[in-house]
């Protein structure tokens, strides 16, 4: 690769990430890259600042020093290229964020009209196609009241991969679910990543983590403790820090 030439293998990187809440830093220092086709889980305790950093990522929530680059291209809310760079990132939150006037249908063609300018019909064959993808193909016409936690958030997942991102981001998106509607979110979350989907996973759910991460991130304190890949990190962690957040969940 010629010097000073982008990375194609790299989707993301984070350098030297700084975040702060008034006079409280939730990110420190923050170092990470995503390559092409990677899921990396990020994982750690409440308040560790996971979640920030996946809205910073995402150019959701400005950052005080450091760099996010994305697509090779830097990303913040307050640059001009944020809307053009977040657009090929897709977003999946604890919260669902469904119209609830909306129909199944209509949640997953109204930003491809107005963020692809695709015409109507390309957009419902291409939210068809992925609401397909995660089993409900069958719910087009239904409105979200009408579904289960578990199927909106299915829902969610179909309307961001509708924009066709070459990133997903998932930010605790089982934890707002009954335990029964975890295992039907996390199966969807496992078939994207089965189809080569780059991902950052921010979540609890460590059996998840272990069957599908290349690397797994412990944040704690704004920092990021330990990257590893998952047979290092679950296979006799010696950080007490990880220790104890391990034995929580097992």
């Amino acid at each position: 690769m010629t010097a000073g030439a982008p990375d194609r293998t790299l989707v993301v990187r984070v350098g030297n990430l700084s975040k702060h809440f008034g006079a409280h830093q939730v990110l420190c220092d923050i170092n990470l890259t995503v390559q092409v086709g990677e899921r990396v889980v990020v994982c750690g305790p409440s308040g560790s600042g996971k979640s920030t950093l996946a809205r910073c990522v995402s150019g959701l929530e400005p950052y005080a020093s450091g760099e996010v680059i994305v697509n090779d291209r830097p990303i913040s809310p307050r640059m001009r290229h944020a809307d053009l760079v977040s657009a090929n990132i897709g977003m999946v939150f604890q919260q669902f964020n469904l119209f609830p006037h909306l129909t199944v249908l209509e949640n997953c063609t109204l930003a491809q009209r107005w963020v692809r300018r695709r015409s109507k019909a390309e957009a419902q064959d291409t939210a068809l196609a992925h609401l397909a993808k995660v089993r409900l193909a069958d719910k087009g016409s239904a409105y979200p009241a009408q579904l289960s936690g578990g199927q909106q958030q299915r829902v969610a997942i179909a309307r961001a991969l509708c924009l066709n991102p070459s990133l997903m981001i998932f930010d605790e998106a089982t934890s707002a679910l009954d335990p029964e509607m975890v295992k039907e979110v996390l199966d969807t979350m496992i078939l994207l990543a089965r189809d080569g989907m780059t991902m950052i996973c921010i979540t609890h759910e460590m059996g998840f983590a272990r069957a599908v991460a290349d690397k797994v991130v412990f944040m704690d304190a704004g920092r990021i403790v330990q990257e590893a890949p998952p047979d290092r990190f679950f296979g006799g962690n010696t950080d007490p820090r990880i220790q104890q957040f391990l034995s929580q969940r097992f």
